[in-house]
């Protein structure tokens, strides 16, 4: 079974290009508990290798490296050489994706919980119109085939009205004797 890693932060060091791939430093700390009886983690430098087609369909600049979050999934190696590899350990990269930044995410929240309001609100109002259809169509219908010559003005309406209470309610299948 192959071993993996996932690393999470943004860039320490610069980005150096080689002929197919890319590579730069990152140091990344432990959890900040460890379970009992064992020491925490310390901070580990890695260095990163990534494809350029990969390195390039993310987005990422020379400078915006060190501004910006990323995932980094991929594997650990130490057959590098050491110029090549500054860090402790290298890391092939599989995938890199950029994270958004906090403050970026916590407006998107937001946004996010206003739409699902409006969307919510919006559903309401459809289900409340909806129903109010239903109800309607019902005495339409009923009134359709008490007189189906009724034209739809106010007056003949009211007539329509008062024959539906005339009629007995009684079992479906059963007549008047």
């Amino acid at each position: 079974m192959p071993h993996k890693i996932t690393l999470t932060g943004s860039a320490t060091g610069p980005l150096r290009e080689y002929d197919r791939y890319v590579s730069f430093d990152m140091r990344e700390k432990g959890s900040p508990s460890a379970p009992k009886g064992l020491k925490k983690s310390t901070f580990i430098s890695y260095t990163v290798f990534v494809a350029k087609k990969a390195f390039n369909k993310t987005g990422l600049t020379k400078k915006s490296i060190m501004h910006e979050k990323f995932l980094i999934q991929g594997e650990p190696t130490l057959d590098i050489p050491i110029d090549e590899c500054p860090g402790e350990i290298g890391v092939i990269c599989f995938q890199i994706t950029v994270l958004p930044n906090k403050n970026d995410k916590e407006a998107n929240e937001s946004n996010d919980k206003k739409e699902a309001k409006q969307e919510t609100s919006k559903a309401q109002q459809e289900v409340a119109a909806t129903k109010q259809e239903e109800k309607q169509e019902p005495v339409a219908k009923e009134a359709k085939t008490v007189q189906p010559e009724v034209n739809e003005t106010p007056v003949q309406e009211k007539k329509v009205t008062p024959q539906k209470k005339q009629q007995p309610i009684q079992p479906k299948g059963t007549k008047d004797v």
